[in-house]
């Protein structure tokens, strides 16, 4: 049980520095910028890893759905904080990630045992079931 509430807790986390990081008017403060569409797309792929360990039963596109939606979300709330932004670039880079990072997670429960059963660990899909993940 306790593993499941960690893994949520970190997505959460995760979620919250990203709102700060989106929306803060000078985010170079906080963090070095290096080239801006890698950070995006290293980012989501971290953050769809995340959330297949914090939501390990819902399906690929459900947990795709969420975090372009919150991507989108978070570009037009930089549309209203200037010097912030929307950026169309920066969409296509999130959701670039995401997929990468789903794909990744994907082939990884089909290949990799002992990563599924990490993964689904302390679910119900952890027996063998999780042909059904897809």
């Amino acid at each position: 049980m306790w593993w499941r509430v960690l893994c949520v807790i970190q997505f959460c986390g995760l979620l919250a520095i990203y709102t700060y990081l989106g929306l803060t008017p000078h985010p170079e403060q906080s963090v070095p910028m290096f080239n801006d569409l890698l950070m995006h797309f290293s980012g989501y792929i971290v953050a769809a890893i995340s959330i297949s360990f914090a939501f390990p039963k819902w399906v690929l596109w459900h947990r795709a759905a969420l975090l372009i939606s919150y991507s989108f979300a978070i570009e037009v709330g930089q549309h209203f904080n200037p010097p912030r932004t929307f950026s169309l670039a920066d969409m296509l880079a999130n959701s670039s990630g995401v997929i990468l990072g789903l794909c990744i997670i994907f082939l990884l429960t089909r290949y990799v045992t002992p990563f599924t059963k990490l993964l689904y660990w302390k679910t119900n899909l952890n027996n063998g079931a999780i042909s059904s993940n897809s």
